[in-house]
């Protein structure tokens, strides 16, 4: 009887000190619709994007969490037609939210890792033209954290859907690719979570989403680096220098800087390093390490 009573009091403990670590996260998502703008040719495009508020950013908002919290998210759909809600390997959503209307959940995450967000309605159509997003899940304050959102675009295709046309996937032919809808040289001088500046000895851990239509080899100069995350879990304790990651997945990648210098990062597909076949204007970033 002793026994049994000194586990039930454990068991209380237990579940009495995993609610007050527990942490609720609030957080609301506007649902935007704007214009990509190509950095050469001034060229635009419809873009959709998950916002912190009503004013468009074609940057979608990063959720950061930790595996304690419990997130309260309600998402705002501010367009004049339907749109959706779903979190890749999470429990399926496939939310639908109405014109003006707005949906919450109620989500929990049981490991680390990063998790994509996105527009399921009429797939892949609103998360292609922008709608999808990151949310990362990191237990530590340890390592340096980076966060990339990798896209890639044909401006043709934006403008047909927009205009309820369909588009052939299998000829698409992708001449814009960012980071965080960012081109180069925006990449280095406009967002201080995609160039990564360190001292030596740090621990850097680069958090990626493929949210676009296309597959990635990025590829990181004078470092290898250990997968510590991967939505494809054969990946995970891989050490490498290039990193595949296919499209709607991703990886989370912790690298010690052990040398000092400044070193490219970028797409092993060299179409993907420029904008509009132009180099150097696509995906490329660079990783600078100090003393």
């Amino acid at each position: 009887m002793v026994c049994k009573s000194y586990r039930i009091l454990l068991l209380v403990l237990f579940v009495f000190n995993t609610y007050i670590k527990a942490i609720t996260v609030t957080q609301t998502l506007y649902l935007n619709k704007g214009e990509f703008v190509a950095i050469i040719d001034s060229n635009k495009a419809p873009y959709y994007s998950f916002n912190s508020s009503k004013v468009f950013n074609a940057k979608n908002a990063l959720l950061k969490l930790s595996t304690s919290d419990v997130l309260i998210l309600k998402i705002i759909n501010t367009d004049t037609i339907i749109h959706g809600f779903n979190i890749k390997n999470h429990t399926p959503l496939n939310s639908i939210i109405n014109a003006g209307d707005s949906i919450t959940h109620t989500l929990t995450f049981n490991s680390e890792g990063v998790f994509i967000y996105y527009d399921s309605y009429q797939y892949p159509k609103y998360k292609y033209m922008g709608a999808a997003g990151m949310i990362c899940v990191n237990n530590t304050d340890i390592v340096k954290n980076y966060y990339w959102n990798i896209k890639d675009h044909e401006l043709s295709y934006n403008k047909q859907l927009d205009s309820n046309k369909t588009v052939n996937w299998e000829k698409y032919s992708p001449e814009w690719h960012t980071i965080n809808s960012l081109s180069f040289f925006h990449t280095i001088m406009n967002d201080s979570t995609i160039n990564v500046n360190a001292k030596l000895g740090d621990t850097i851990r680069i958090n990626i989403a493929n949210t676009g239509q296309s597959a990635r080899s990025i590829h990181i100069h004078g470092f290898h680096g250990k997968i510590i995350y991967s939505s494809v879990p054969k990946q995970i304790g891989r050490i490498k220098d290039s990193f595949p990651i296919p499209k709607m997945e991703t990886m989370q990648i912790e690298i010690v800087a052990d040398q000092i210098g400044t070193y490219s990062a970028h797409d092993n597909n060299l179409t993907a390093t420029t904008g509009n076949g132009t180099p150097p204007f696509g995906l490329i970033t660079f990783i600078v390490i100090e003393k």
